[in-house]
């Protein structure tokens, strides 16, 4: 078969160039103006507290993007009429005062009170659009991957569900030995995010990395193995999110061509099995 690693030295080659044609592409979409207007209006949504999320996830569990009325405002968007607001806490730090032995006035200690604040989801307003970054990759001409690719985590004894996500973002997790994927988006979308996540599984399990790393690792392994087979991805657009460049991508050379490798030879066995068998 063409895509077969002849040799080590060969694949690592192969790896440095789609990581420096990786690096390339995420440096020139995070100088995008784009890129820089999407930074800008993601600045101004809060972060919240697990306490708030586990809040918002219970009044509305399809919410995506929270902000107060003003801030919408300052988007260019506004609350549309009849919208419920979603109820969070918000903190108010309280001066503690007291009269020293002078007679003066002074502060004793803070105190944190919480006030119950209104906030509203994207879909509760109207007016711009906000800019964002797609992942998602548009087709399902690689079915045949995916199967694939689900054969690979039956091998490695890694469970796969196949499940309505994309809340929040959120196409794929993997959790110890579970693989979770959306079954909302498109195949190719699906393989891409498989790929990810069984990177993480191969490279992360008890390692103590950064989320930046963990996330730079797993999609530089997505990025090679979709390449080697021909296959589009939005690698770049992912890793623009992660603040990614060269130097951080080619830091993690090794680990990514670990997992490419085992990932890629075993996709190309099945390969050969399936040629020998027409």
């Amino acid at each position: 078969m063409e895509n077969r690693i002849e040799n080590s030295n060969s694949f690592i080659n192969e790896v440095v160039e789609c990581l420096k044609q990786l690096a390339l592409e995420t440096d020139n979409f995070k100088r995008s103006e784009f890129f820089r207007q999407y930074l800008e209006v993601m600045s101004k949504f809060w972060k919240y507290s697990y306490h708030n999320q586990l809040l918002i996830a219970r009044q509305m569990p399809d919410a995506t993007r929270i902000a107060g009325f003003r801030k919408w405002r300052e988007m260019g968007r506004r609350v549309k009429k009849g919208s419920k607001a979603i109820k969070i806490l918000a903190p108010s730090i309280r001066k503690i005062m007291e009269i020293d032995e002078t007679g003066t006035l002074v502060e004793k200690d803070e105190t944190v009170d919480f006030f119950p604040v209104s906030v509203f989801d994207v879909s509760q307003t109207k007016g711009q659009p906000l800019p964002d970054v797609d992942i998602t990759v548009v087709g399902d001409s690689s079915k045949y991957f995916l199967n694939l690719l689900v054969d690979f985590c039956t091998n490695r004894k890694i469970k796969v569900d196949f499940i309505k996500l994309g809340v929040n973002g959120l196409y794929g997790y993997s959790a110890g030995g579970l693989i979770a994927v959306t079954n909302t988006e498109s195949i190719n979308t699906q393989v891409n995010t498989l790929i990810h996540e069984i990177a993480h599984e191969l490279l992360h399990k008890g390692k103590m990395l950064s989320r930046q790393q963990r996330e730079i690792q797993a999609e530089g392994v997505a990025y090679v193995v979709t390449k080697h087979f021909s296959m589009e991805n939005k690698s770049f657009n992912y890793l623009a999110l992660y603040n990614a460049d060269y130097r951080k991508i080619m830091d993690n050379l090794r680990a990514i061509a670990e997992a490419s490798r085992e990932i890629i030879e075993f996709l190309e066995r099945l390969f050969t099995s399936d040629s020998s068998t027409c």
